[in-house]
């Protein structure tokens, strides 16, 4: 039988080599049509469960955070594997679920069961983004010698990350280095003791004066006006205009017990890049896809400068 195929593919030659070139020729569009390398993901679905409680220790988050929410999701449809973390104001949970689950499925039902559990007050857990271990993608840094790390995290923030998330595919993108803004108010305990105040009624008085009311409509014959309360803080000087108290009548406003500055949130550690100290970058997750035809790009890395800086 062989040697019949081998004789016929020799009396017609052109034939086969027509054949051959014709596959070759499919094979190189196809392969033009690939924008991303394709390989299977063979990673569990997997579903993360991250709260966080700040100001507390690792102890409070898992009996407080933690034990609640591995009590109600003890039992979910196709569970394979439920692990657990708490650190200082974090709880992470991590539930692989079995292989073949919908991932969209696993997540409604984990959701279910986290909207059943009663936690501390403004206290709220949520579910981290659709991603898998092989989800990353693209990691970027900002560079610049006129900005300082706050101004490119703020553009990191701002600019890059609502950029990155309209791409299709992309589910999120972590930041990494910089600072945040943060208006800080420095109070003087001198002063306090001397309006005989703390710092949680400080705390409180810039909480309640920090909101918008809505006040219905006034009707004026055919017309009506919208009434509304403006209290929102716009400005660092409407934090210092808020009163705390009155003494003898005489407001006490936040200006009088301290300084109203501009500060960072406290850091928890730096970005070194190259010979940055202190640089700014992202990580960018794309959405699982799964099956044998599963696409992912490979980890590349990427520079954004400054405009600015060529002027």
């Amino acid at each position: 039988m062989i040697s019949g195929i081998v004789s016929f593919c020799l009396r017609r030659r052109w034939l086969m080599v027509s054949i051959f070139f014709g596959i070759f020729i499919f094979g190189v569009y196809s392969a033009s049509q690939l924008s991303v390398d394709a390989y299977p993901d063979i990673s569990d679905t997997t579903v993360q469960v991250i709260t966080t409680y700040p100001g507390h220790a690792a102890e409070e988050v898992e009996k407080q955070i933690t034990i609640p929410l591995e009590r109600e999701l003890n039992g979910v449809p196709d569970l394979k594997i439920m692990r657990s973390k708490s650190t200082f104001a974090l709880s992470i949970i991590q539930m692989v679920f079995q292989e073949g689950t919908d991932d969209y499925f696993a997540r409604q039902r984990v959701q279910e069961r986290v909207n059943n559990v009663t936690l501390p007050p403004n206290v709220q857990a949520g579910l981290a983004p659709l991603t898998s271990a092989n989800g990353e993608i693209y990691r970027f840094t900002l560079q610049s010698r006129l900005r300082s790390p706050r101004e490119l995290r703020d553009i990191n923030n701002w600019v890059v990350f609502p950029a990155f998330k309209q791409v299709p595919g992309v589910v999120d993108v972590d930041p990494f280095g910089g600072e945040n803004y943060q208006y800080q108010v420095i109070v003087d305990p001198d002063k306090l003791a001397k309006y005989g105040l703390f710092v949680p009624n400080v705390i409180s008085a810039i909480s309640s004066n920090n909101v918008n009311a809505g006040g219905g409509k006034l009707n004026r014959g055919e017309q009506a006006f919208v009434v509304r309360g403006l209290g929102a803080i716009t400005d660092p000087k409407d934090i210092g205009n808020i009163v705390i108290t009155q003494k003898n009548g005489t407001p006490v406003f936040v200006r009088d017990i301290g300084e109203v500055v501009q500060g960072a949130l406290p850091r928890q550690g730096i970005l070194g890049f190259n010979n940055n100290d202190d640089a700014v970058s992202g990580i960018v997750g794309r959405q699982p896809l799964k099956g044998a035809g599963r696409s992912a790009q490979k980890s590349r890395g990427a520079q954004f400068q400054d405009p600015s800086e060529g002027r």
